[in-house]
């Protein structure tokens, strides 16, 4: 299950000037449970990290730490993450696994265009600027970003990768990403599936 990424919420606390104190207020989860979660002695459960994202204005997909459990396969992680979604109360119907492939197979496709490119080249930088926080996400799409920019890699790689950067840029994707707080969940699960059909290929 992708777990909370501690480090961004006190990295956000101190930049609000936000106690865990007026946190636990605002979140209504009790000041003690955010200490251990914080401190990495407990896990947040998906209300917790709901109630979170709420209250710091952070996206659930920057929240998130998106990499891969010992064990967990990747259809487990698609799994989770349909889960988070639906718990937010959004519907997963359309949602599948291989729907998601077959989405992220068309805009290879289309990456692989001159338009494609233009669009990922031109595009790439004013769609991250949607993305307030620092975190493995957006590491993970600016280097993805600079292998496309310079054709860094075999041709396979780059069609693997512009598919990745043309549905982050693709706001009306499989969870459009206006869907405030879960709109870039599965920007940043294909980012992740992608980094990891790379790392197998090596």
């Amino acid at each position: 299950m992708p777990e909370l990424n501690t480090l961004l919420v006190k990295k956000q606390l101190k930049e609000t000037n936000t106690s865990m104190r007026e946190l636990a207020k605002e979140t209504a989860i009790n000041v003690s449970t955010i200490s251990r979660i914080l401190n990495g002695q407990r896990k947040a459960t998906l209300n917790h990290i709901h109630a979170i994202s709420n209250c710091l204005n952070i996206p659930i997909s920057e929240l998130l730490t998106m990499e891969q459990n010992k064990g967990e396969s990747i259809a487990q992680q698609f799994h989770n993450i349909r889960v988070i979604i639906e718990n937010m109360g959004f519907s997963v119907k359309e949602f599948t696994f291989t729907a998601l492939q077959d989405n992220l197979h068309k805009h290879q496709l289309k990456g692989a265009t001159e338009k494609g490119r233009t669009t990922i080249l031109n595009d790439f930088k004013a769609k991250l600027s949607e993305l307030s926080s620092q975190g493995p996400l957006i590491e993970q799409l600016k280097s993805m970003f600079q292998s496309f920019k310079e054709n860094a890699g075999t041709k396979q790689d780059i069609l693997l990768i512009g598919g990745a950067l043309l549905y982050f840029i693709t706001s009306t994707d499989m969870i459009p990403d206006y869907l405030f707080p879960v709109g870039f969940l599965d920007d940043g699960f294909v980012v992740q599936y992608v980094a990891q059909s790379l790392t197998q290929k090596e």
